[in-house]
């Protein structure tokens, strides 16, 4: 058998047992059926991110423009609900998209901070039968980078918040 042949048929091998592996590896930490579209969807959305981040930089045609968002508090809610953060900081909501566009439908990436704030401590009785204590709030401040897909308007862009889909949550800082 040539060596190519050799070499695809343990690339698919590989592949196989990996999503075997996968798929038996879910079963276990949920003890639930694993659906496997969605997984396999999943593997698909991040690879494609991770790609198109590595390829991004070797277009050398290749410009974005960053722009408003014109339902900046409707997108700031689907990425607050998508997130499960405390809220998003619409000053700091903007899309990246090419400087060429020819379609209407345009692929962009939104980039925002938003914050999760962790309520810990409580009321406890004291001896007069009274409650003291502390309550203590804790901020955490969190990057989000999401992409959707959005219409190009006369003072930004239009996002169709049914497409938004978040690639990225990074936690920035803790207080």
């Amino acid at each position: 058998m040539p060596r190519i042949v050799k070499f695809i048929l343990f690339l698919l091998l590989f592949g196989i047992v990996f999503e075997l592996g996968l798929l038996s590896s879910y079963t276990i930490v949920t003890s639930r059926p694993p659906d496997v579209g969605k997984l396999i969807d999943m593997q698909v959305s991040k690879l494609t991110a991770i790609w198109d981040s590595i390829t991004v930089g070797f277009n050398e045609g290749y410009t974005t423009k960053t722009v408003n968002v014109t339902n900046a508090d409707v997108v700031a809610n689907a990425l607050k609900a998508k997130t499960q953060l405390s809220g998003i900081n619409i000053d700091t909501l903007s899309a990246q998209l090419p400087e060429e566009t020819a379609s209407d439908n345009i692929t962009v990436t939104l980039t925002a901070t938003g914050y999760k704030e962790i309520q810990t401590g409580g009321a406890t009785p004291n001896v007069t039968g009274l409650s003291s204590g502390q309550i203590v709030i804790q901020s955490e401040i969190y990057s989000i980078t999401a992409t959707a897909i959005a219409k190009e308007k006369s003072r930004g862009v239009e996002v169709d918040v049914n497409t938004i889909q978040v690639t990225a949550l990074k936690k920035l800082h803790s207080q």
